[in-house]
């Protein structure tokens, strides 16, 4: 296992709205451009080996190093240099940080928890057998941004549930802590008989680990209550950075038809500013109530943002799209405004004025297909040609030492 230096960023899942998989269309579409790549490749190495004339005088086994079998033609298969064709994964947000002290810490439960959770049991289970650390390991620290099922659907199906040795800190808005409480009851041990193997057969009496809530809210406006709470074990001020050994993570609300949190996360001088769910809203109106507090919102994310390292941010649409003007997946277009999603052109703008290094765009729509967001990433890769910033489409599977 690779020594971490300061924070490994893990990104299991990055899809908006709903867990996809890729169709036969696509699929075909990303063999193509690999069958390609590995034929141009095989026959750029032919020429090379040809004569003057451009004839090959060699038989099979002298240019591929030996009989034609499995071995050999992997072998050679391996040195050629076939790029990696982007892939952007079907599971909802989730993403892991590994701190150089031995902390874990999880953004949002979307569905791509489920293999991040069974990466984090792996893990500590190593870390028990080779007894290099009298700590405690089985402690995992999850900070929600809101609500909505895309964020909250994988966490009955997490590893990291069924193990009573387990600690599972949440830390979250009121109605994130409320999303997992009222169908599975792992805070208050309540449910309401109504909503009892609804959506889950699973509750807390199945769940074996040791669940602790952590209730974000601005002490401004919503000071603690003294009262017994079944839901939030205690409260963190939204104004206070929150510290996990020597990382910190400073909460901040966005634009969300649901209340939503953002997070900047600091440690050893680097940033990493999280902020999926949030609309930088176009209306026509600039006194409008929503329009004032998402330009609010825009404000406080550039704020966090400010020379940030890596930013992971929601850009689900392109404007023409946002604006009704152009569908995704269909020529029929229908406004977005309110949804709480950002346009693309905008996280660049953002992203530039406020030199962040590196822009991570998540959040993607279920139906933009895979080929039209690998014609956004070669967009997106000239904008870095020309700005000296780097701008891509969020993929799974992307592991980022900062």
């Amino acid at each position: 296992m690779t020594a971490i230096e300061n924070l490994k960023i893990h990104f299991y899942g990055v899809q908006g709205s709903g867990s996809i998989y890729p169709s036969l269309k696509e699929r075909r579409a990303c063999q193509s451009i690999n069958e390609y790549e590995l034929l141009k490749q095989v026959f750029t190495d032919l020429q090379g080996r040809a004569g003057p004339d451009g004839r090959l005088n060699a038989t099979i086994e002298e240019l591929i190093g030996g009989p034609l079998t499995r071995t050999t033609l992997e072998a050679y298969r391996h040195r050629l240099d076939i790029p990696t064709t982007r892939i952007y994964g079907g599971w909802t947000t989730c993403i892991r940080i590994e701190t150089a002290d031995g902390y874990d810490i999880v953004l949002d439960c979307g569905s791509g928890f489920r293999v991040c959770a069974k990466d984090i049991v792996q893990k500590w289970n190593r870390l028990e057998a080779d007894q290099t650390s009298d700590r405690d390991h089985r402690h995992l620290h999850i900070f929600g941004s809101h609500s909505h099922y895309d964020h909250t659907e994988g966490f009955d199906q997490a590893a990291v549930c069924f193990d009573p040795r387990n600690h599972i800190h949440v830390y979250a808005n009121r109605q994130y802590l409320q999303a997992l409480d009222q169908i599975l009851g792992i805070f208050s041990h309540q449910i309401d008989f109504r909503l009892k193997g609804v959506q889950t057969p699973l509750s807390y009496e199945l769940m074996p680990a040791q669940f602790h809530s952590c209730e974000i809210r601005d002490f401004q406006t919503d000071p603690p209550t003294r009262e017994r709470d079944e839901l939030a074990n205690r409260y963190q001020d939204l104004n206070q950075g929150i510290p996990i050994g020597e990382t910190t993570l400073y909460p901040f609300e966005v634009f969300h038809p649901s209340p939503c949190l953002g997070y900047r996360i600091e440690r050893g001088g680097k940033v990493f500013v999280f902020c999926t769910d949030h609309e930088l809203r176009r209306g026509a109106e600039s006194d409008h109530p929503l329009q004032i507090a998402s330009l609010e919102a825009e404000e406080r994310l550039c704020q966090q943002s400010m020379d940030a390292d890596i930013l992971y941010r929601d850009g689900q649409f392109l404007q023409i799209e946002y604006d009704g003007d152009l569908g995704i997946g269909s020529p029929h277009g229908v406004s977005r405004l309110d949804w709480g999603h950002s346009c693309i052109e905008d996280v660049l703008d953002m992203a530039a004025r406020c030199n962040v290094k590196h822009t991570y765009i998540g959040h993607h729509d279920p139906n933009r297909d895979w080929s039209e967001r690998n014609w956004l990433d070669e967009t997106l890769q000239r904008k870095s040609e020309q700005t000296g910033l780097r701008f891509e489409l969020a993929r799974a599977e992307t592991v980022i030492d900062l």
